[in-house]
């Protein structure tokens, strides 16, 4: 899930402002009082994990804050579901850090706009690329799904990376003659549109009947392999912190509060000049230019000069983009009716975190950007945390299947140090979510509370 600057596909997450590049790694102070804590490792013989294989994009890639990079690769959902599994070998394509692209990190909370910035002028380098044979992880940033079936090409960094020019990831996946698949591609189809701000069929969304023929394609040929599949659907692309954060109406950057004249919210100027309406989304690439004050009328303060549209999703666009999610995950629960796959229902789960939220260990778990726990600093790929919960929907759904997998344990990501299991204390001696500012801890600090 990973957008390219030249086709509207989110790769370089730059919008983000500011000078300040030093921070201090600190806990958050959102840690939790309860534990999920997982029992003995069990495979069950009526799932044979002993190939297993991942296929898709950068959400099976465990891309993070902008950045494929192995510190957050371990956490993939699917190097998450092999632990569990038991399996001895699940081979990916690593990155040492600061990691491709480098590592985002958040430098300033508040006041706002915040300030978050690559953690390194430098990139990272391939930790195992001499390694033989396909990857087991053939999460490919970027993907789309008919790159599934015939991308092979190096004009994407993180092709090559993957691919190293063997063949296309569907191929490769067959070669390795899997005993299991998960297949979870579909969210560039989409994603475009809502990052670039133009929903236009063919250029930033692909077309309906095209993504239906490829998606069949796809799933077809894997059960022809004797692999058994299970397949998850697109989440609600709108509801992610890119767009769902920025407000459409001028904030104080004191208090975050709604500025307000003759007691009513100002609302942003919109492309066209005209107020943006309550229901249109101003996505994360405005800050910059909200920064300077454009978008925001003279009255509250700013320059006057409206918003360019590639910032802005109007009504019309979000409704565009919100039925043709829903018309591809009809396409694709059809496809896995007539295959007899499993379907992993991560739409639902997509829209839980963005509306009741889900508490974990006592904490409310949302799509709020920064605070919210599921997702990390570039406002569309999941923290670790965030990529445990999506592993453990997997996991249910392959338990359902006859699978006796424990969920993945949360408590190292809510406070608590001495339950880090030993592949990550190897490594970390704590695990720290989060890189944190001094303004930004004392924030979450008044919020939350001392940890205990």
């Amino acid at each position: 899930m990973e957008a390219t600057r030249a086709s509207g596909r989110f790769s370089g997450c730059r919008w983000a402002i500011g000078s300040e590049r030093r921070a201090r790694r600190m806990a958050s102070a959102a840690a939790a009082l309860y534990f999920v804590l997982a029992g003995p490792l069990a495979v069950s013989a009526q799932v044979d994990f002993s190939v297993y294989v991942a296929l898709g994009d950068s959400l099976s890639a465990g891309m993070v804050s902008n950045a494929l990079v192995e510190t957050h690769q371990v956490f993939s959902f699917p190097a998450q579901i092999a632990r569990q599994a038991g399996v001895n070998e699940f081979q990916q394509p690593l990155v040492s850090p600061p990691g491709i692209y480098a590592e985002l990190g958040l430098t300033r909370y508040f006041p706002f706009p915040y300030v978050i910035l690559p953690i390194s002028d430098e990139i990272g380098h391939p930790v195992n690329d001499s390694f033989v044979g396909p990857f087991n992880n053939l999460g490919v940033p970027g993907a789309t799904v008919m790159d599934v079936i015939d991308r092979t090409g190096a004009s994407n960094g993180f092709f090559k990376l993957v691919l190293r020019d063997i063949g296309p990831a569907l191929a490769q996946a067959v070669n390795l003659r899997p005993t299991l698949v998960t297949l979870w591609i579909g969210s560039n189809d989409v994603l475009g549109a809502a990052t670039t701000g133009r929903a236009v069929d063919g250029l930033t969304l692909t077309p309906a009947g095209d993504f239906r023929a490829r998606f069949e394609q796809v799933l077809q040929t894997l059960k022809a392999s004797g692999a058994q599949v299970v397949v998850a659907n697109l989440i609600d692309v709108t509801s992610i912190p890119f767009v769902a954060t920025v407000k459409p109406y001028a904030v104080d950057p004191a208090t975050g509060d709604p500025m307000l004249v003759n007691d009513e919210r100002v609302p942003l100027i919109g492309p066209t000049g005209t107020p943006l309406p309550s229901n249109a989304f101003v996505t994360l690439a405005a800050t910059r230019l909200l920064a300077n004050g454009d978008g925001i009328p003279s009255a509250a303060g700013g320059r006057g000069t409206p918003l360019p549209d590639e910032v802005v999703l109007d009504p019309n666009e979000t409704a565009i983009i919100r039925e043709r999610i829903a018309e591809n995950n009809r396409a694709i629960a059809q496809a896995c009716d007539a295959e007899s796959v499993p379907l992993v229902d991560l739409h639902a789960f997509s829209r839980e975190i963005s509306t009741t939220g889900r508490v974990v260990g006592g904490v409310q778990m949302t799509n709020a950007f920064l605070t919210g726990g599921v997702y990390s600093y570039d406002g569309i790929h999941p923290t670790e945390l965030g990529y445990a919960l999506i592993a453990n929907e997997w996991i249910r759904a392959l338990n359902a299947r006859g699978a006796s997998l424990p969920l993945v344990d949360l408590s190292p990501w809510m406070g608590r140090q001495d339950q880090s299991p030993g592949f990550l204390a190897a490594s970390r001696a704590a695990y720290v979510p989060f890189v944190f500012s001094e303004e930004a801890y004392r924030r979450l600090l008044a919020i939350f509370g001392p940890i205990r």
